[in-house]
């Protein structure tokens, strides 16, 4: 089908793509990137996402980026496993759960997950090496995001923040699943692929924020989606020998 996905092994936004792939039965060509080694800033792969941010898609030459235009663009050219509804008010509905995910969701971890995994990567730099790979940040925004976590981390108000999105977006799927078993209605969505990288970091992050007796319904659900068969394909992605030799969280 010619699909190559160049993507990283922990990050949230790539696994939100591979979760769509195994959904879908669809077979990608893997390429994984260290983003501790700086490779999503290479060259290469700039002439690909120009923003150096993971994951990008590739289907027959044509690049596409940006996680939720991708598991849309996905759903869109291999329809025979549909997850969106066909009702114009049922796809805004999705709509509305794919700018979540973007925006609350990845405001929710995107602080505790760079503490983990970014400071680390500097660690033991020499200044000058450290200048290099900087420079080599395409965007000013993840440059100065870059800067402020391998020199002085983040503030704590900055991680009382992230922890305060962490519980916004587990009320908000809550309340949605009070509604019926999945996050758009009553039939397994892009919603629920999109949503659940993020819930499973929180998990990762917070385990004591994830439970049955503040979130019963989110609680079922996220048990729910840790059954089907894609899910751990795509979280404990083994389908690449390099998978091996990367940090997953």
């Amino acid at each position: 089908m010619g699909l190559k996905l160049y993507h990283g092994l922990a990050s949230t936004c790539s696994k939100k793509v591979r979760l769509c792939l195994y959904e879908k039965g669809l077979p990608f060509e893997s390429y994984l990137l260290d983003l501790q080694k700086f490779e999503q800033h290479r060259p290469e792969y700039l002439a690909l996402n120009p923003k150096g941010v993971v994951p990008t898609l590739v289907h027959n030459g044509c690049p596409v980026t940006e996680s939720s235009q991708i598991i849309e663009y996905l759903d869109k050219k291999f329809p025979e496993v549909p997850l969106r509804p066909s009702s114009p008010e049922g796809r805004a509905h999705i709509d509305d759960w794919l700018n979540f995910s973007d925006t609350v969701a990845y405001d929710a971890v995107y602080v505790p997950t760079w503490t983990i995994l970014s400071a680390s990567a500097m660690r033991g730099l020499a200044e000058s090496e450290r200048a290099a790979l900087l420079s080599r940040v395409p965007t000013l925004e993840r440059r100065k995001r870059w800067e402020q976590v391998t020199s002085t981390g983040f503030e704590q108000a900055e991680i009382d923040a992230a922890h305060a999105k962490m519980h916004e977006c587990f009320e908000r799927c809550e309340r949605a699943l009070e509604q019926g078993p999945w996050l758009a209605g009553d039939n397994y969505s892009l919603a629920d692929i999109a949503v659940v990288p993020f819930v499973d970091r929180i998990g990762n992050l917070k385990p004591e924020f994830l439970t049955a007796a503040l979130y019963p319904k989110l609680s079922e659900w996220y048990a729910t989606m840790r059954e089907r068969p894609a899910f751990a394909k795509a979280f404990k992605f083994s389908d690449d020998p390099r998978a091996a030799t990367l940090v997953n969280i």
